[in-house]
């Protein structure tokens, strides 16, 4: 093995930093012992296109937010406020 050679306790470890489902995890973990190093690296990308999706999903889920804060302290500015009982 050679000093660039990751240690399966170091990727494993890595996996989990990533927040990798473990599915994943022990589908890369077996493709680093069968699989060419091309393969690995597609399944990497795979994962993290589904990963970079969800952040895409969160992030629209904020802009909705935001547009609904921005719309409120829009209607504060122009009308008055009332009293709460």
């Amino acid at each position: 093995m050679t000093d660039s050679t990751m240690q399966r306790d170091d990727v494993a470890q890595l996996l989990r930093d990533a927040d990798c489902p473990d599915e994943f995890a022990q589908r890369f973990l077996t493709a680093m012992e069968t699989e060419s190093i091309p393969d690995q690296l597609r399944l990497l990308r795979t994962q993290r296109t589904r990963q970079l999706d969800r952040v895409h999903c969160e992030e629209r889920k904020l802009d909705h937010l935001d547009f609904l804060r921005y719309t409120l302290e829009k209607q504060m500015k122009t009308k008055p406020q009332k009293a709460v009982h």
